[in-house]
């Protein structure tokens, strides 16, 4: 199979497990905005901001470790055994010693739902083992179905819950807490993982290329995080509790779109790194690379501008103040995006500390550009700081991709998303219906003609299937 085949394949089978579920939650904002007040959304967004903030740190990103070399061992039993064994019991103790930690500062921790957030950090840190479990033996499909499960038992909860029940933010919270682990025992299950991990012996030299390539991507990740949380504690900070339900709800759209994107990354990153050092594997990079900068540039400028539409039927009207902040944070989406499908190079040459250095200098930026327009702009300085880092991210990593890996991005694709998404932007924000109605019309033309080669191919693709039954 080709590499844009197997690509193709991995990614179907990923995304029937995620935007299923990802597109009824969104279509379940209308009714959690219009039953959660701002601070209860504001609340549950804080809560699992920093479960994502903490996990990394708890896992050492071991779990990363385990699908990077598990990739190259797939059919060494013994190796399995060794790398599961070795990476499990290592997570599971450093995860004991900082829960102990954790409890015994919880009397200092002014809020009530500390320990919902201690459960959802215990719950997050077995799914991500088990979910790389699954990619690492090529279990796409269980990866898939695990993570279906995990979001569509959140939605079923939190229609019981939230919708029905009414317990507010901590209704969320568990929903996310049993939703996890009926995912991770499931994961369990499928993967036969019980077979192949040992508690053992701790051994310095067998988990020092774990840790090597694991330990980078702490500060990395928590440099995403900083682009992605700091926006919510300095609007908490500065502003309130309620800006920051506004700013969540517009977050909602682009993470749309950064789901969309991550189900394609989990592909990408596993394809590249199996091939990249193939014959002629350079060429077909560039080219499948430019097929993906285009799908996702014309998605971006899709949906901005499709949502002068509907961004009234989806929120309720007191997080109207949402509408100004998404085009702004669908565009840093873009950029977290085409970032992404650039690192996929240096996951594969194990590069992970180049990573970290780039994110944590946009991290740095992020803040201080935040920081200094708060006061006078107020949530726009999260959203432009946002973009400003994410930008900042994806020109670095661009420069030194096409230094190290010669891979270059099709100047006429650049050329076209930028003209096309300022058209988009003036339209957006005048808020004229007929402006917008063209505009929307030109999006889809311009997505038609730079994404024909792609149609063209599924088409032939479709055809051959056909044929062949």
């Amino acid at each position: 199979m080709s590499n844009g085949g197997e690509l193709a394949k991995n990614t179907a089978v990923i995304a029937v497990g995620k935007i299923a579920t990802q597109m009824v939650s969104f279509f379940l904002l209308p009714l959690y905005t219009a039953v959660l007040s701002t601070e209860d959304y504001g609340v549950v967004d804080l809560v699992t901001t920093y479960v994502q903030l903490l996990l990394p740190i708890v896992t050492c990103q071991l779990e990363q470790s385990i699908f990077r070399f598990l990739l190259e061992n797939r059919k060494d039993e013994d190796s399995k055994k060794e790398i599961l064994s070795d990476i499990y019991t290592l997570t599971v103790a450093v995860t004991a010693i900082f829960s102990l930690i954790y409890l015994c500062m919880s009397p200092f921790i002014q809020s009530q739902y500390k320990y919902m957030l201690l459960l959802n950090l215990l719950a997050n840190v077995y799914v991500a083992l088990m979910l790389q479990t699954a990619r690492g033996f090529g279990m796409n499909a269980v990866y898939a179905t695990g993570s279906f499960i995990s979001a569509s038992g959140q939605v079923v909860l939190n229609v019981l819950l939230v919708l029905i029940l009414r317990f507010g933010a901590n209704g969320m919270l568990i929903s996310m807490f049993v939703a996890y682990m009926f995912s991770g025992v499931y994961l369990t299950i499928a993967t036969k993982a019980y077979h192949y991990i040992r508690f053992v012996k701790i051994d310095k030299n067998r988990i020092k290329p774990y840790l090597k390539y694991s330990l980078p991507l702490v500060p990395n990740v928590i440099s995403w995080w900083i682009l992605n949380a700091s926006d919510r504690t300095i609007i908490l900070k500065f502003i309130n509790v309620s800006a920051n339900g506004i700013y969540s709800a517009a977050n909602k759209f682009s993470g749309i779109y950064t789901t969309i994107y991550n189900i394609f990354n989990l592909s990408w990153t596993e394809s590249v790194a199996l091939h990249l050092h193939e014959n002629s594997s350079g060429e077909e990079f560039t080219k499948l690379q430019s097929t993906v900068i285009k799908f996702f540039s014309c998605a971006f400028l899709g949906l901005t501008a499709i949502m002068p539409f509907v961004f009234k039927i989806l929120v309720n009207e007191k997080f109207g103040a949402a509408y100004y902040q998404i085009p702004i944070l669908l565009a840093g989406a873009f950029f977290s995006a085409m970032t992404g499908v650039l690192g996929a190079y240096y996951v594969a040459e194990k590069m992970t500390s180049v990573i970290a250095r780039m994110t944590i200098m946009a991290a740095i930026l992020n803040i201080v550009v935040n920081l200094m327009f708060i006061r006078s702009i107020g949530l726009y300085a999260a959203s432009i700081s946002t973009l400003i880092a994410y930008l900042t991210v994806f020109i670095l990593r661009y420069l030194d991709v096409r230094k190290r890996f010669g891979i270059k991005i099709e100047l006429n694709v650049g050329l076209g998303t930028i003209l096309m998404t300022v058209i988009v932007w003036l339209a957006y924000y005048s808020q004229n219906t007929i402006w917008c109605v063209i505009t929307f019309v030109a999006v889809c033309v311009y997505s038609l003609i730079m994404n024909l080669p792609l149609l063209k191919s599924m088409i032939e693709v479709i055809n051959k299937k056909i044929q062949k039954r």
